[in-house]
């Protein structure tokens, strides 16, 4: 079974990550089938993250079994490639219990 997953580099403290194709039971320090992008997970002063990712890749090898790990799959649902994971303790409405807005108060008159 193939997977994609995260291989860490980068120095101590400072983590670097390469989005990696796998076979799923080899080390991810292992030379990779391919490598479809990287993961810089240091924000910026602005707060935003470096990730770069081969879509059209990405894509195929979702296509043809590959499964992502739990944090590859959090990357490729943000860019719209899977459809978002249900994250454990998180309530999921249920479609039978429609929300209802509050009804609106009828407006009061001021006495003179």
């Amino acid at each position: 079974m193939i997977s994609i997953k995260l291989a860490r580099h980068g120095l101590k403290n400072t983590p670097f990550f390469h989005i990696v194709v796998l076979q799923s039971r080899s080390r991810p320090t292992r030379k990779p089938i391919e490598q479809l992008g990287t993961y810089n997970p240091i924000p910026h002063k602005d707060g935003s993250k470096d990730i770069t990712l081969n879509f059209e890749r990405a894509k195929y090898w979702i296509s043809v079994g590959a499964k992502p790990s739990e944090s590859v799959a959090r990357i490729l649902a943000k860019a719209d490639i899977i459809p978002p994971r249900p994250r454990p303790g998180m309530p999921n409405p249920s479609p039978s219990t429609p929300i209802k807005a509050p009804a609106p108060s009828a407006p009061s008159t001021p006495s003179a």
